[in-house]
């Protein structure tokens, strides 16, 4: 099953030509797309500690817009709408076989990812029957690969489970397994926490053994057009997505302070959550090309790139 790409008719034509505004004294400006979830908290540091701001040496306007996939990320990319993008490595991977033009400016995040499940009867992906819901953010999302690895493993298809999915937002996905909606959740921080908290919810099978803890899960993109034209707000982004991480890694009070009022947590709360050893903040975290290259061998992509470096800026490697 190969992954469509919604692409913009010559795409490689049709995003905003930039250029340098250091030298004009016009102010800059970069709109950021990003999704839900705790992988994504040095954006939130980003934006509320104003750092591309303070990491670029001029006047910048930021727009910060939230999207409900990686496939509407894409979609945004492809059209040159957006400029820089946080999302999973699966729809990038998707998005960059296709001809997006973006980059890899570095990895955001590793997360904990499990497949939680209302039904005791399910131990593993061998209890799931063909009347088994299971909620994903979308088809082609990293939790849909992340499931199609552990079909290959214990199923030996990795499109065994393709027709139990439906496609639900994290936060719609966790009330629809609260309420018996689904059975099965494929999910991470932090809904995974959230959702075992109910007595009914429970793990159904660790990932572990196809995903192993500190493998990447969301990366930072970053147009073609932005990075070879606007080479002073690249790097403002990437200065800033690794001062936000040094933030969270060294100040994880301070950090969860600020973090857990998306989350409508409490502080200590959310600080229990940033140590989970799961939760990684690093922009060179491994398993890109390892998710790229099961994509491709079990016709999730045509192809898998040529290589890391072709796909990825300086800062990722």
């Amino acid at each position: 099953m190969l992954l469509a790409v919604s692409m913009v008719l010559g795409v490689s034509g049709c995003g905003k030509s930039q250029k340098s505004t250091q030298d004009s004294g016009d102010t800059a400006k970069v709109k950021i797309a990003y999704q839900y979830g705790l992988a994504y908290a040095p954006l939130t540091i980003m934006q509320e500690q104003g750092l591309i701001e303070k990491n670029y040496d001029g006047d910048i306007e930021v727009e910060w817009v939230s999207l409900n996939s990686g496939s509407a990320i894409n979609e945004g990319m492809a059209s040159g709408d957006i400029d820089v993008a946080c999302m999973g490595i699966a729809p990038f991977i998707t998005g960059v076989t296709a001809g997006i033009p973006y980059k890899m400016y570095g990895t955001i995040a590793a997360q904990p990812n499990e497949l939680l499940t209302n039904e005791d009867s399910i131990h593993s992906l061998k209890d799931i029957t063909d009347d088994t819901k299971i909620s994903v953010v979308n088809v082609g999302s990293i939790q849909h690969i992340l499931l199609a690895m552990l079909a290959k493993q214990e199923l030996g298809d990795a499109h065994a489970l393709d027709n139990n999915l439906v496609t639900m937002s994290h936060p719609d996905g966790m009330t629809a397994l609260m309420s018996g909606s689904v059975a099965c959740q494929l999910t991470t921080a932090p809904y995974i926490f959230k959702a075992k908290e109910q007595d009914n919810i429970k793990e159904a099978e660790s990932l572990d053994s196809v995903w192993p803890e500190g493998n990447a899960f969301i990366v930072g993109l970053v147009s073609d057009d932005l990075y070879e034209n606007q080479p002073e707000i690249y790097q403002a982004v990437v200065d800033a997505t690794q001062e936000a991480m040094d933030y969270i890694n060294n100040n994880q009070e301070e950090a969860a302070n600020i973090l857990c009022k998306k989350e409508d947590v409490t502080a200590e709360t959310m600080q229990e959550w940033l140590q989970d050893p799961g939760c990684v903040y690093d922009m060179k975290l491994p398993g890109v090309m390892d998710m790229a290259n099961f994509m491709a061998e079990n016709d999730f992509v045509d192809s898998a790139p040529e290589s890391f470096e072709a796909i990825t800026t300086e800062s990722a490697r």
